[in-house]
């Protein structure tokens, strides 16, 4: 967790302290976020002003980056 923040990446559980804006501590490798409208591309959450954004050129880098993030989950220990 971020300092500051109850925002949990593992979950996606707790309430972020950036108003979901870039967070600093989050590694490139685990962005899954649209850098214009902040779509999560891992849990499809948002309010894209594309009418697809599977296929919007923003999201390349992003989409790119949900297999690292799963990995990422997968090494995580079980939270209880």
């Amino acid at each position: 967790m971020c300092p500051g923040c109850g925002l949990d990446l593992a979950t996606g559980e707790g309430e972020r302290s950036c108003a979901w804006g870039d967070c600093p501590y989050l590694p490139e490798e685990l962005d899954v976020y649209c850098p214009d409208c902040r779509f999560n591309y891992f849990t499809m959450e948002g309010n894209p002003p594309c009418d697809a954004p599977l296929t919007c050129p923003h999201g390349i880098e992003p989409r790119a980056h949900i297999e690292n993030l799963r990995k990422w989950l997968a090494q995580q220990p079980l939270r209880r």
